[in-house]
Order: C-alpha cells, then sequence, then structure tokens
C-alpha cells in the first residue's frame, strides 16, 4: 500500500517518490475577490491546525526615510484593536490623538535643533504617553490566543523579503483566530507605539551596535548593495527609527498591508471548504491594497571587488559574500549545491581545510539567499579565524577552492550527499504541520504558486557536475565578491603576571 493510501504523511510520500502527488491531492486554494490567497491542507490525527500568514511586505518594501518600518508594524500587529487591547476605547482614542500632537511637536523641535524646545516638547510627549498608557490593557492580544491553546506557537517575523504571523491552536478554535487575524488588520490601533519606538531602538543596540556579528553582518550588506534596498537593515537604521511617528506607521500600513499581499495556509484537523468559507466571511470586504511597487533600483553587475573593515572589540571573523540570483531562477540550485560543497558539513570543502588540516579556522558557515530572495540576494561564505588570524592565507585558502570546484568539479558521491542533505532538510521541514503550512505559505507568497516548492526540490536533484563548475565560474569571480573582515578596535592589552 502507499504512503498516499495509507494516509502517511509528506516524509513518508518522498521517500516513495511521492511527493508531488500527496501534496496536489490534498492542499487546496481560495482566492478572495480582494486577493488574499488561502491554502488549507488536511492532514491529522491530531485535533489542531497550525496557522500561517505570509504578507509580502519587508525592508525591501519600506519608502526612504523610515527604514525598519515593516518590522516597526510587526511588534504594532499585537497592540489591538478598538475592542481589544482597551479599557476604554472613546477615552484612549482622544489620549492618542493628544499623544500623536505632542509627538509631531516633539519632531518639528528636533528639525529646529533647539535644545531647550526639544527638551520641552519631550516632556509633554512623556506625559501624553503616560496618560494614554492608564487605558491600555496590555498583551490582551496575545493573551486571548495564548489561552486558546497557542501558548508556545505565537510568534511573528519579518526579513527583507516579507513578514510572517504563525500560531497553532486547537481545530475547535478554527473561527476565533479568523475574529483575531480580522481585529489585527481590518482597523489595527497602533497604542504604545512610542514606547515601542524605544524597546526597537534598544533592540537595535543590542543586535547591531554592541553585536560583533550584528555590526559585520550590517556592513557587509551595505558595502554589497549599493543601489538595491537590500542593503539597509531589517531592524532600520538609528536616525529612522528615532524619527518614526505613529502617523507614519498608519500611512505604511494603508499603503502596504493591502489584502492582495497576504497569503495564509492552515494545515490539520481541518475541512477546507470550512476554511474558505470562513475567509469569506471575514475578510472579503478588506481592501485590496494597491499593487506592490517594483524594486526599482536594481544592483548593478559588480565591476570589481568591494571590500570593507569594522572595527569592535571582539575576536575576528570574516564575510566573503557573492553577488547571486533571486528565488526560481534557474541557476539558485546550482547555486545552493555549490556552497554547500564549500562549507555546509564536516565533510565539506572548507571545514576539511581550514578547521581540520590548516587550522586556519574554528568554524566556517555558508548561505545563500541573504539577506532575501525576493531578488537577487547573496552567497557567502562566514570563517572564524584563530588566532593570530592569516586573512590572506584564508582569503587565498577560499579561492583555491573554488577554483578546484570550477576546474573539475564534485566528485560523484560528494555531489550525490549534498543533495541529499539539501533535499532532507526540505522533507523534514514537512514533517510536522507547523513547517508545512510555513514553506507551503512562503512560496505561494512569495512566488504566486505553492507548487515551486515541488520545482525546487526537482532542480536540487537535476544538478549535476557541469553545472555547479558552471555556477561557480559565473557568479564566484572575484569582482563579484564583497569581504567584510570584524579587526579589533584596540590592540588587547597583556595579562598581569
Amino acid at each position: 500500500m502507499s504512503a498516499l493510501d495509507s494516509g502517511g504523511d509528506a516524509s513518508d510520500a518522498a521517500h516513495g517518490g511521492q511527493l508531488r502527488r500527496w501534496l496536489e491531492a490534498r492542499v487546496r486554494e481560495h482566492r478572495l475577490d480582494n486577493g488574499w490567497s488561502f491554502l488549507a491542507l488536511q492532514r491529522g490525527p491530531a485535533p489542531a491546525i497550525a496557522f500561517h500568514t505570509y504578507v509580502s511586505v519587508g525592508a525591501i518594501d519600506e519608502p526612504d526615510g523610515i527604514s525598519g518600518m515593516a518590522h516597526m508594524f510587526e511588534h504594532m500587529a499585537f497592540k489591538g484593536s478598538e475592542r481589544i487591547g482597551t479599557l476604554d476605547w472613546n477615552r484612549e482614542r482622544g489620549l492618542l490623538e493628544q499623544e500623536e500632537a505632542a509627538a509631531q511637536r516633539h519632531a518639528r523641535a528636533v528639525e529646529r535643533g533647539d535644545a531647550a524646545d526639544i527638551a520641552a516638547a519631550r516632556r509633554e510627549l512623556d506625559a501624553a504617553i503616560e496618560a494614554s498608557a492608564k487605558l491600555v490593557a496590555g498583551e490582551a492580544f496575545s493573551r486571548i490566543l495564548e489561552e486558546a491553546g497557542g501558548s508556545g506557537s505565537l510568534n511573528a517575523s519579518t526579513s527583507a523579503d516579507e513578514t510572517r504571523y504563525v500560531v497553532s491552536l486547537p481545530a475547535d478554535r478554527l473561527e476565533l483566530w479568523y475574529w483575531m487575524e480580522r481585529e489585527r488588520f481590518h482597523r489595527p490601533v497602533l497604542r504604545e507605539f512610542y514606547r515601542e519606538r524605544d524597546a526597537v531602538r534598544e533592540e537595535r543596540r543590542m543586535r547591531v551596535e554592541s553585536n560583533p556579528s550584528g555590526a559585520l553582518y550590517e556592513a557587509l550588506l551595505g558595502a554589497a548593495f549599493q543601489r538595491h534596498p537590500y542593503g539597509r537593515p531589517v531592524i532600520g537604521f538609528t536616525r529612522d527609527i528615532e524619527g518614526y511617528t505613529r502617523s507614519r506607521a498608519e500611512e505604511f500600513w494603508r499603503s502596504r498591508y493591502g489584502a492582495r499581499r497576504f497569503t495564509s495556509c492552515l494545515v490539520g484537523a481541518l475541512e477546507p471548504a470550512r476554511v474558505f468559507e470562513l475567509a469569506e466571511r471575514y475578510f472579503a470586504d478588506l481592501p485590496a491594497g494597491p499593487d506592490a511597487a517594483p524594486i526599482e533600483r536594481a544592483e548593478a553587475e559588480p565591476a570589481r571587488e568591494r571590500r570593507v573593515e569594522v572595527a569592535f572589540p571582539a575576536t575576528p571573523r570574516v564575510f566573503l559574500a557573492w553577488n547571486a540570483v533571486e528565488s526560481g531562477h534557474a541557476d539558485a540550485a546550482a547555486i545552493e549545491i555549490a556552497v554547500r560543497l564549500l562549507g555546509y558539513a564536516r565533510s565539506s570543502r572548507l571545514e576539511k581545510r581550514m578547521v581540520r588540516r590548516d587550522r586556519l579556522a574554528t568554524h566556517v558557515g555558508v548561505g545563500t539567499g541573504t539577506p532575501g530572495n525576493r531578488c537577487a540576494g547573496l552567497a557567502f561564505v562566514s570563517v572564524l579565524p584563530v588566532l593570530p588570524v592569516e586573512r590572506d592565507r584564508i582569503e587565498r585558502a577560499i579561492d583555491e577552492e573554488l577554483e578546484k570546484l570550477a576546474t573539475a568539479g564534485p566528485e560523484p558521491d560528494e555531489l550525490a550527499g549534498v543533495k541529499n542533505c539539501a533535499r532532507a532538510e526540505i522533507l523534514r521541514t514537512l514533517q510536522s504541520s507547523p513547517g508545512l503550512a510555513s514553506v507551503l505559505a512562503e512560496a505561494h507568497g512569495k512566488r504566486g504558486d505553492w507548487r515551486t516548492l515541488l520545482d525546487e526540490l526537482d532542480a536540487l536533484e537535476r544538478v549535476d557536475a557541469a553545472a555547479v563548475r558552471a555556477a561557480i565560474a559565473r557568479y564566484f569571480a572575484p569582482q563579484r565578491r564583497t569581504i567584510a573582515w570584524l579587526v579589533p578596535a584596540a590592540a588587547p592589552e597583556a595579562c598581569p603576571a
């Protein structure tokens, strides 16, 4: 009996070569007139449902001057509505209007630069923030979902490409999810905005300004993407965060969070017809919003290598990155296999040479699609060097291993092993309902059809030695490379005897 006949899961089907048929037999699709897409996959036996909403709004969709606003709105999406999160909405609404007026006066004072005016405006704003806070029922939105069974699974994230909202709930809480999601996205109330702005500013200090890897990564992106918005950080620049106002955040929501940018995938103990009936009832009247604006500032073909150094009181490290391709590109699979051959596992070439043989590094990592792959992102190698650092030897070792792969290609067993590992990673994700909902929603939201997930698996399987050699020759040329080194901010003091 086949996995399909026995009602097995996606991993069982994959082992039998039946994944495409397994999914095509189970995934149901429905698109509202306003553009919101729904995917439903009935899967047992647990009486639970994984909900994953993929919104095609990320850092690359932000207007200039408000970098990080997609991330900021992710925070705001948990603040509730006129019915959730307030002790008295009529009173709170008036106080929020006063708070925003005070924030605008403070912003104008900052623009003028008069210290006395800034201080006075800040005191007024602080008083308004305190007044409105007294009418907030803190964490009310999250608490409803957590107490309904979502504790431990309720989450959200923002990247360069998208924002995601996820939770898993008992199957009998299906309609609650629709009600809550409508509250979140129909008329959100951006309460506690200025307190959250300060929290995001502190988050940036922690993740970037006080974090060596974060500081180096931000410098890498800024050097590799000199025109494209992939060059700015997801969390935003300090000057932009400090200039946020609730009015600008509300405008960002109105102009970016139209229903046409939403894809929701539900996986678990459900009836697809019921899923789509509730979608029509709760979301059909939401505005479609404008079409996504094209990313017009395409990165020019690199003409020469780019280098950047970041001084930081930490252990040195380095990123070497190459401008590559977007998701769905014909060469994406070959690039993925090429970087895995270089450094993805203990048996990889850079691990064996730099860590075990030459003792140049304690760790080598690789990746693709950085910081995203809606547009052409980066393929990269990261290295934690052994002290004292031999920068020339490290860079030369990577160049030499690339040259070997470009010239001779991988060994047959080596290539087969890497392809199996890449495929297995995707299949392991499909074993859980949340993982399956995630990859289906992303494929459908990013590329317009969840079946592109299967196309990606097929493309990995088709990669051969010639494709690897061609990808390295085309995309890993020295002039396409950006190198970012973290160097000591000062020579370390000698230890006392």
